[in-house]
């Protein structure tokens, strides 16, 4: 989560679809903050429905078949590491509280940046009135991480995989490569993993 610089917001508004958009946010604790437009339709279905998703997510790459089994056509896979949250929202309107929010969004993407604090004022203060600042309470996480073949022999299908990614040396490949070893180191022999 913390390498990652954006993530995508679900919000249902009852008897909706739902509503994803792709936000920068802060993550403190249990919180997670950022900004939504007013208008936009996720900030709409969550001022109906403080029950929210936050998902982050870190696309790795793709494998093919043969790297696993040259005779199973159907090994072949992604490689991705991802956390969802549960959380409950609340969201502030007033251009002071988006302004701080803002503030604190920027010191964390932009440190040391000449114009670091938003304040309402000339320059902002149209722009901070079409924003609202949320927080989202975690209240129950899922990680999904898919890191190579699962099956017997997998330390080693696995070991394979990463040495093919670094020899075909793809963007995402030398990454996917070194978080395959990280878990390969991590898990036995026998697939299990330590207590």
């Amino acid at each position: 989560m913390a390498s990652q610089k954006q993530g995508t917001l679900a919000a249902y508004a009852e008897g909706g679809f739902p509503r994803l958009s792709l936000l920068p946010f802060v993550k403190d604790g249990d919180l997670i903050e950022m900004h939504c437009v007013r208008l936009d339709p996720t900030f709409q279905a969550l001022r109906r429905n403080p029950r929210v998703t936050f998902m982050v997510s870190d696309y790795l790459g793709t494998y093919p078949s043969e790297w696993v089994d040259p005779d199973d056509g159907g090994r072949g896979s992604t490689i991705f590491r991802a956390v969802s949250f549960d959380c409950l929202a609340e969201h502030d309107t007033d251009p002071a509280a988006v302004a701080a929010g803002l503030t604190k969004l920027l010191s964390v993407y932009e440190p040391g940046a000449r114009h670091g604090t938003i304040t309402d004022g000339e320059v902002y203060g149209a722009r901070l009135r079409q924003l609202a600042f949320v927080r989202l309470r975690i209240v129950a996480m899922q990680a999904k991480f898919k890191i190579g073949p699962p099956g017997p022999g997998e330390k080693s299908r696995r070991a394979n995989v990463a040495a093919q990614l670094r020899k075909r040396g793809q963007p995402g490949d030398l990454e996917a490569a070194r978080w395959i070893d990280h878990y390969n180191g991590l898990r036995r022999d026998d697939g299990s993993w330590p207590v």
